[in-house]
């Protein structure tokens, strides 16, 4: 059953920092703004226990634009007040759609095991192991939760952002075909069904895919294969 714990009043501008939805059913949670993948994650997640992250985004999300100002414990942290920490010195948000991911990297390395990125090579690289061209991906994912590929015993985050499916340029046009992107989806959902996924994040990202209709018409394709 779908939770809405943001409820979906516009589809207004998300941005670097505005929330404007957020679902939850079971352990896949569904947001416009990545920036509160990294809270969701803190819901699903246990202390002392280390999970592998696969970050499949057409951005890194790794600014460290956060790590000076971050003194919080995300452990039990409630979503209105993650949602609500500042960055005083420039009057914005703490948490914002490119810099969660390396919050998480460098403050809990305790619970980060292996990590895998796919973000077209725009700074994959910076502090995550594993980096997956685009035409590996397909075969990647379904050779690790198809069971042919053998990490670890470890779960996983899945860190899914809707416009790595789309072209930079203004006019953001598919950059692939609905094959790659079901193929794509049904690796994930043996990921799920399996139980090798803890928990999985999904971004909208309006401005970045388009704007609303495309990012949706994307969520059902990949929602209908999950």
């Amino acid at each position: 059953m779908r939770k809405y714990l943001i409820p979906l009043v516009a589809r207004g501008f998300s941005g670097d920092s505005v929330d404007n939805v957020l679902w939850k059913e079971k352990n896949i949670y569904v947001m416009d703004n990545h920036r509160l993948a990294l809270w969701c994650w803190f819901q699903e997640i246990e202390k002392g226990e280390r999970y592998n992250l696969l970050h499949i985004d057409a951005h890194p999300d790794m600014s460290e634009s956060a790590l000076k100002d971050f003194k919080h414990d995300l452990w039990g942290m409630e979503l209105d007040d993650y949602r609500n920490v500042w960055q005083s010195d420039i009057n914005t948000p703490l948490f914002r759609w490119d810099n969660y991911l390396e919050v998480f990297l460098k403050n809990y390395p305790e619970n980060v095991g292996h990590t895998i990125s796919a973000t077209h090579h725009l700074g994959s690289s910076k502090g995550l192991a594993e980096d997956v061209k685009p035409f590996d991906l397909v075969k990647q994912l379904n050779d690790l939760f198809g069971g042919k590929k053998y990490i670890n015993d470890l779960p996983w985050i899945v860190n899914l952002d809707l416009d790595y499916f789309f072209s930079a340029r203004p006019e953001k046009l598919p950059l692939f075909s609905d094959e790659y992107v079901e193929s794509i989806a049904q690796s994930l959902r043996l990921g799920l069904e399996s139980g090798m996924i803890r928990v999985m994040t999904i971004a909208l990202s309006p401005e970045c895919c388009g704007g609303w209709e495309k990012a949706e018409a994307l969520l059902e394709k990949v929602s209908r294969n999950l």
